[in-house]
This record gives C-alpha cells, structure tokens and sequence, in this order.
C-alpha cells in the first residue's frame, strides 16, 4: 500500500500527503475492466440482492441494483463492444434493470431526488428502450410532486429530480418541450424556498445542501442565473480561510469529501462558473483555496469511492494532483488497503455513489479522457479536464 497508516494524524479521517512519493497510474482500461467484473460476479443481477442498505434494495441512483444498471448504461453508450464477464454492457444494464424495480410504487411522499427507485428506474428504462411511456411515467410524477416543498435538496428532493429530467433529456430529444415545463416548474417552486434547509438545518454541500441545489438549478436551466447570483455569491462568502465550507451553516462540523466539503464544492463551482461572470474572480480564487485543502487533507481513510472518498476528492483536482489520488484507488491497492485495516469497508461495497460501479465509471471517465464530471450530479456538460490521459501522453 502506497500510503503508510503511521501518516495518518491521530483521530483524523485523512493519511497525510507524501507528495515526494510520486507514483504512476497504471491502465485505467484495465482498471474498468477489474472493477466492472467484480461488479457482476460478486453483485450480480439477482435476488435476494447481494448488499442490501439496512435492509432496503431499490435505492435508485445512490445504491441498489438501478444504481448498477446506470452504470452499465453508461458504458453501453461510450463502449458498447467491451465485453464484461462475456456479455456487452447494454445486457447487464437490462438485467440489472430488471430486479423488480416494476413494483416499486412512487413513494414520492417519501422523497422525489436520486433515492426514489420509482423515478430512477423509469427514467433509466425511457433511455435504455427509448421508451417514452417509461417517460411520461416520471413526468407525470414530478409535473406535482407530493413532497414537502421544502425538499429542495439533490439526494431526496427536487434537485435529485432535476438530475433524473436532464437524463432522459439527453436521450429523448423529442421530449425536450415536455421536459422543460416540468423542470421550469419545480425551479419556480425551489427558488421561493430559500434560505434551503434540510431537516431544519441549512446544509451547504452537494447532497443536502445548497450548492448541490443551485448547481442542478444551473445545469437544468442556465436562464435561472440572473436570479441566483446573490446567493451564489453569499455562498462564496461562506468559504473558511482553510479553503472549507462548514457541513451545516453556523456549525463546526467540516469534512473534505464530494457530499460535503470542498471537494464536492469546487467541482460544482467549475461546472456552473461560465454562467455567472461577474463572480469569476471570486470563484477563481475559492477554487484555487479548496483544492489546496483538498490536496492537503482528501485522502481519506475511508474506503475510495465518489461520494465521500479518495476518488470523489480527485475529480474536484487537476492533472498531475488528480494522479496522484487516483493511484491510491486502483482495484488492487483497494483491496490490500482493506485487508490491511488501512482502508475502513463501506456500507455497500457495489452501488454508483459509494462502491464498485463508481470506480468502475471512474476508471471509465479517465480512460476516455475525463470530462470534469461527477457522475449522477453534473453528468452532460461543457467544461472538460485537461485530460488525464493526454496530458501523460506528453509528460
């Protein structure tokens, strides 16, 4: 293992960074292929389902078989050809869409973001079979969403449901007008919401928090930028001299991961910064702060995954730190990390967010070049890395 347990600060989440121990990343093709076969021959597409979270499988994009599926999905469009375990992707899409997510009822008095299975899976199968009944299943839900309105947040609220129309956006043009209504509805009903709380707190980050909102808001409809500057730029001034912001406003908590913290905060702030230029200068140097945070203190002990590992730090960094947190994520020094008490397990080891099908789409993005992309949250946009693997190319 290329980091040493002895580095990590005593009652810290973080190893220290030894940044004169540079080491190369390997093929991440390779590294796509190794995770994605170990994602169907030790989760595979069956039931009773493999790695269930306190009990419950149809979790939609965050975890469960839907998460996988999406994954898969994924890679059907990019790679269609690269057989996993002798099926193409689009076949383990399909089989991993078909784990009963059909009886899954709406819920959406339970939450209408990236959670709810019902919504995830029928936007999911409107791309996956071009279907636009499968469509209009999730449009209809979400054209008067049961939920609290003040569930604005991306993991149970509107903001996760604008993530799931951008989805099917993508793949079914000629929906484009239907869509757009019922996204420039559920804007007009988050904007008169704020301040954004969830659960009576105002989260700042990605998952519960502000910036994850206003960056779905952006990314939705970028005509919604004029009338959430201010809050942009209030946001900005939430920023600690360390380069953090604060999990929960006004309270100490800070952690260094994609759902909260600057890693998550940085990526949003490099995907929606061309739409508010009058903040460039103070987006720059937010930026430019967090990373120095993160390089600092985002390798996590936990194990690497997006939503709150080593990986989904590196996505918020460039090139050559990106690298550097990368190297410590391949498939094998994940498992040699776990074995040795290095790196803490997860919760479920397979799904998009927190497992396997995360790491396989990241090894996915870094071969292809990498478009500076979380997937499941800022899928489908303009700015591009400076990609990975061309720039090693020259180095």
């Amino acid at each position: 293992m290329a980091v040493d347990p002895s580095k990590r600060p005593k009652g810290n989440r973080f190893f220290m960074n030894e940044a004169a121990s540079q080491i190369r990343l390997g093929d991440p093709k390779e590294y796509l292929i190794q995770s994605a076969s170990r994602l169907v021959r030790d989760c595979p597409p069956k039931l009773p389902w493999t790695a269930p979270f306190r009990g419950e499988v149809h979790r939609g994009l965050f975890l469960g078989p839907t998460s996988i599926a999406y994954f898969f999905w994924i890679l059907s469009t990019k790679h269609g050809d690269l057989e996993i375990e002798r099926k193409l992707p689009i076949d383990w899409c399909k089989a991993y869409l078909d784990l009963g997510q059909d009886t899954v009822p709406p819920l959406l008095n339970t939450g209408c973001g990236i959670t709810n299975d019902f919504l995830a899976s029928n936007a999911l199968k409107a791309c996956v079979y071009q279907s636009e009944r499968h469509a209009t299943k999730v449009l209809e839900a979400l054209s008067k969403p049961d939920t609290d309105p003040t569930w604005v947040e991306y993991l149970k609220g509107r903001a996760g449901a604008l993530y799931l129309l951008r989805v099917i956006r993508k793949w079914l043009p000629g929906m484009t007008e239907a869509i757009n209504q019922v996204i420039k509805s559920l804007i007009d009903e988050m904007i008169p919401q704020q301040p954004w709380v969830w659960e009576e707190k105002r989260y700042l980050g990605t998952v519960h928090g502000e910036i994850g909102a206003l960056t779905q808001i952006i990314l939705s409809d970028p005509s919604y930028a004029p009338k959430l500057q201010h809050t942009l730029a209030a946001f900005l001034e939430l920023q600690d001299s360390d380069g953090n912001w604060a999990t929960v406003d006004g309270f100490d908590t800070k952690l260094v991961q994609f759902c909260h913290g600057a890693p998550g905060t940085v990526l949003s702030l490099l995907t929606i910064k061309e739409h508010f230029p009058a903040l460039h200068s103070q987006i720059d140097a937010a930026v430019a702060l967090g990373r120095e945070l993160i390089w600092e203190k985002g390798l996590l002990k936990k194990e690497p995954n997006i939503c709150h590992g080593i990986l989904g730090n590196a996505l918020a960094l460039e090139t050559r730190q990106r690298e550097q947190f990368l190297c410590l994520g391949t498939p094998e020094r994940i498992k040699q990390g776990v074995a040795a008490g290095v790196f803490e397990k997860d919760w479920d080891s397979f799904c998009l967010l927190w497992g396997e099908a995360g790491r396989a789409w990241l090894w996915m993005e870094v071969w292809d070049g990498g478009e500076g992309k979380c997937v499941a949250y800022s899928d489908f946009i303009r700015y591009v890395w400076r990609g990975l693997m061309l720039a090693r190319a020259h180095l």
